[in-house]
């Protein structure tokens, strides 16, 4: 049985990968460096010698950390072998993919990994990489988006899976969270409430910044964390208890009457929208398993 080796490579809390090219097989998938064991080569010299010719490093100290067969479509089983490498000489340099990067691990779920990656993904990193995320190449939109944000969006990339839908959600959100009727501060407020009542870590890493443009100071994003909204005005506490029930019971029979004390019918479907957008990003979000970068 072939045997293929991988060589995770840490560097202050990220990982290198890198991005094969558009003419290899598996084109622009992105990978762990190594390789083929060749003939009388054990797998920790195969794995020095990888390292030496894609990225030009001298390994002087690696250690095996998982090894398992993978059948990819119409072609033999395969072993695959990965190696944390503890300590090497030199810079690592890109010789031969498309694209290098250094990054976190939290963030791995951001790129289309080879196929025979994805169990090591699972079980040794702690992501649900089960779905293809898709790069900005493949999608015009999507190259827009993360152009604007100068960085990698798994929420995009996921969605791009359906580019029809990813190029109507960005307006839609944009009507719903943008300006209108309600004031900046509430939406915010409400979309918290529904991120943490969802436990929505990536909702609630993306939604805090702007929260605090808007006014809402870390002891009040405390607050709606522990649910306790007595530091709130009577109308933001009136929209909070609004977005947290309606979240919970997919009703708000308790809090939509003092919702109609302070808003008018405009402004409540407004809040109502909002709510209905945090869900649905906190869900989609969750069930994907994507998850913030600890490091923006």
């Amino acid at each position: 049985m072939v045997q293929v080796v991988a060589a995770i490579i840490p560097r202050n809390g990220k990982i290198l990968i890198g991005q094969r090219m558009p003419e290899q097989s598996h084109p622009l998938k992105w990978e762990f460096p190594g390789g083929k064991v060749e003939p009388g080569e054990t797998p920790a010299q195969a794995v020095a010698r990888e390292l030496d010719e894609e990225l030009a490093i001298q390994v002087t100290g690696a250690e095996e950390i998982a090894r398992y067969e993978y059948t990819y479509p119409g072609r033999n089983p395969i072993e695959l072998i990965f190696f944390r490498i503890t300590a090497f000489k030199g810079e690592p340099e890109n010789l031969i993919f498309r694209e290098m990067r250094w990054e976190p691990p939290n963030r791995l779920s951001a790129f289309d990994f080879l196929e025979g990656d994805v169990p090591f993904l699972l079980c040794h990193t702690g992501f649900m990489h089960s779905i293809k995320m898709v790069e900005p190449a493949e999608n015009e939109f999507l190259a827009s988006l993360e152009a604007k944000s100068k960085k990698p969006n798994p929420f995009f990339r996921a969605m791009a899976n359906r580019p029809e839908v990813l190029k109507a959600f960005v307006p839609l959100y944009g009507a719903i969270v943008g300006p209108g009727s309600v004031d900046r501060r509430i939406k915010s407020l409400v979309y918290l409430a529904c991120s943490y009542a969802n436990e929505c870590a990536f909702c609630i890493e993306a939604n805090t910044p702007g929260a605090r443009k808007a006014g809402v100071t870390d002891e009040e994003i405390q607050a709606i964390q522990t649910e306790q909204d007595h530091p709130f005005a009577e109308p933001e506490r009136a929209a909070i208890q609004y977005a947290r029930e309606l979240t919970q019971t997919a009703a708000a029979d308790d809090t939509q009457a003092a919702l109609l004390e302070h808003f008018t019918s405009e402004q409540v479907v407004e809040i109502t929208l909002v709510a209905a957008m945090a869900n649905f990003t906190n869900r989609f979000n969750n069930g994907l398993g994507i998850k913030p970068d600890v490091n923006t």
